[in-house]
C-alpha cells in the first residue's frame, strides 16, 4: 500500500470536527469562519459580527446575504463591496453609503441604480436629482419588482465603461478583484498578497503558490481552506501550524507528515509520534518512496467524493 493510500485510510478512520472554525462566539453553522460573533450560516469569513447567510465577509457587521464584502456594515445582498454602509444590492462598490443597486461606484452616497460613478450624491440611474425629488423617486422605485429595476439598469450596465481588471493599489500584479497586492500573478478575489501566484480567495499572505481560501500564511504550496500557516504543503483545513506536509485538520502543531485530526503536537507521521531525529530521517525516506511511486507533489483524492464542495 502506498503512503497516500495509507493517508486516505487514516482520513476515513480518524475522528474529524464537524465545523472547521476558530475562536468564534455564539456562531452556529459557520464553516471556515474565524474570530466572529453572533453569526449564523456565514462561511469562510473573518472577524465579523451579527451577520447571517454570508460568504467571505471580512470585518463586517450586520450584513445579510452578502459575498466577498470587506469592512462593511448594514449591507444586504451586496457583492464585492468595501468600506460600505447601509447598502442594498450593490456590486463592486467602495465607500458607498445609503445606496441601492449601484455597480462599480466609489464614494457614492444616496444613489440608486447607478453605474461607474465617483463621489456622487443623489443620483438615480446616473442622473442628478435634488434631495427632495430623490427621496420621492427612490420611494417609488423601491416598490418595483427586482426584475423591473434590473431592466431599467441594463442600458447603463451595457454602456458605461469600466476597467478590464477590478482592483486597486496593486504593483506588478495581475488577476481580478485583487487589492493591495505586490508581485502577484493570476490571483482572484484576494487582498494584501506579496510574491504569490495562482491563488484564489487568499488574504494577507506572502509567497503562496496554488492556494485557495488561505489567509495569514507564508511559504505555502497547494493549501486549501486554512489559515495562519508557515512552510506547509498539500494541506487541507489546518490552522495555526508550521512545517506540515500532506495534513488534514491539523491545528496548533508543527512538523507533521501525512497526519489527520491532530492538535498541539509535533513530529508525527501518519499520526504516530517519532523522536525528532528519527522524524526527519523517516520523512526523507517516505518522500523518496513517494517520488518513486509517482505520488509526491500530487494532491490527494477526496475521501468523500459525493460531497465535494470545491473549496466552499
Amino acid at each position: 500500500m502506498t503512503y497516500l493510500q495509507q493517508f486516505e485510510q487514516l482520513r476515513l478512520s480518524a475522528p474529524r470536527v464537524a465545523f472547521n472554525t476558530v475562536q468564534n462566539e455564539n456562531s452556529p453553522y459557520c464553516q471556515y469562519t474565524e474570530k466572529s460573533k453572533n453569526c449564523y450560516m456565514t462561511f469562510a469569513s473573518y472577524e465579523s459580527e451579527d451577520c447571517v447567510y454570508n460568504h467571505r465577509v471580512f470585518y463586517c457587521t450586520d450584513c445579510v446575504d452578502c459575498a466577498l464584502c470587506y469592512k462593511s456594515t448594514l449591507c444586504y445582498e451586496c457583492v464585492d463591496c468595501i468600506n460600505s454602509y447601509n447598502c442594498n444590492y450593490c456590486v463592486y462598490c467602495e465607500q458607498a453609503v445609503d445606496s441601492d443597486f449601484c455597480y462599480y461606484s466609489i464614494g457614492v452616497q444616496n444613489c440608486f441604480g447607478c453605474v461607474g460613478l465617483r463621489q456622487a450624491r443623489y443620483h438615480i440611474f446616473n442622473k442628478k436629482y435634488d434631495q427632495e425629488n430623490y427621496k420621492i423617486e427612490v420611494a417609488r422605485l423601491r416598490k418595483l419588482p427586482l426584475a423591473e429595476i434590473y431592466a431599467l439598469m441594463e442600458p447603463l450596465l451595457r454602456s458605461v465603461p469600466r476597467s478590464a481588471m477590478y482592483g486597486k493599489n496593486n504593483e506588478e500584479s495581475y488577476g481580478e478583484n485583487i487589492h493591495n497586492c505586490k508581485n502577484t500573478f493570476w490571483a482572484f478575489d484576494s487582498k494584501q498578497l506579496w510574491d504569490c501566484c495562482y491563488v484564489y480567495h487568499c488574504d494577507e499572505s506572502k509567497n503562496l503558490v496554488d492556494c485557495s481560501h488561505l489567509g495569514w500564511a507564508e511559504e505555502c504550496y497547494q493549501i486549501m481552506n486554512a489559515g495562519n500557516l508557515t512552510n506547509c504543503m498539500f494541506c487541507l483545513g489546518s490552522w495555526y501550524s508550521n512545517s506540515l506536509t500532506y495534513c488534514d485538520q491539523v491545528y496548533n502543531s508543527h512538523d507533521c507528515f501525512l497526519c489527520v485530526g491532530l492538535n498541539h503536537t509535533e513530529y508525527r507521521i501518519l499520526n504516530k509520534q517519532y523522536p525528532k531525529e528519527e522524524y526527519f530521517q523517516k520523512i526523507a525516506e517516505i518522500t523518496s518512496q513517494m517520488k518513486r511511486d509517482g505520488e509526491w507533489g500530487t494532491w490527494f483524492s477526496s475521501a468523500y467524493p459525493e460531497v465535494i464542495t470545491y473549496g466552499l
